[in-house]
């Protein structure tokens, strides 16, 4: 005969506690995993340090870009000797892209107002002028000034890491391959630029 406990339904106290503890302990292992790939991720992004929980799967015959994988994201580490220097982090379907868009200044500056786009984080090939250089610091300066009082002026200041900066004069036509890193009061800062 069966007691009045053992009629009623459902889940004895006993097997519950032991579900509960094993969806605590599985809730904690994902919040921890997903504090560990996050912090991956933001170190990847913001500081280019790692990544630490991500596989290298390939290195690329260009210098030395590698690609990584991790819990649900992609970092591609661009190292080519003479083009992109710069690290993208994405989900695994980002694909590896090496080749640049390629504006004139003078596009540039009517792209950024018209389009209301920084084009920051581009790998771009810029062709102009060069308005000055400053061999201390390895950097050069591109300057486009428009017709209409000012609106589309543009100054571009890429920093080389080529050394052939010696050969470059003012007013000497050049085309700069480099990732745009900001954009602030019509300048426009290129980073790690080869100068052809």
């Amino acid at each position: 005969m069966q007691t009045e406990e053992q009629k009623q339904e459902g889940i004895p106290v006993e097997e519950e506690k032991k579900i509960r503890k094993i969806s605590t302990i599985i809730m904690i292992v994902i919040i921890v995993i997903g504090i560990l790939v996050t912090t991956d991720i933001i170190l990847v992004s913001k500081k280019n340090i790692g990544p630490f929980l991500a596989i290298n799967t390939k290195t690329y015959n260009d210098g030395g870009t590698k690609e990584y994988y991790g819990l649900g994201y992609k970092v591609i580490k661009y190292n080519q000797k003479v083009g992109r220097r710069d690290t993208v982090i994405g989900s695994w379907s980002i694909k590896y892209d090496i080749t640049p868009i390629n504006y004139t200044i003078t596009d540039l500056a009517y792209s950024i107002i018209n389009d209301n786009n920084t084009h920051i984080g581009e790998f771009i090939r810029l062709t102009g002028t060069i308005s000055s250089k400053n061999n201390k610091n390895n950097t050069i300066t591109l300057k486009f000034t428009d017709n209409e009082e000012g609106k589309y002026n543009l100054t571009v200041k890429a920093s080389l890491l080529s050394n052939n900066i010696k050969d470059l004069n003012k007013d000497d036509d050049v085309t700069l391959i480099g990732i745009i890193k900001s954009y602030n009061n019509k300048t426009l800062t290129i980073e790690n630029a080869f100068a052809e």
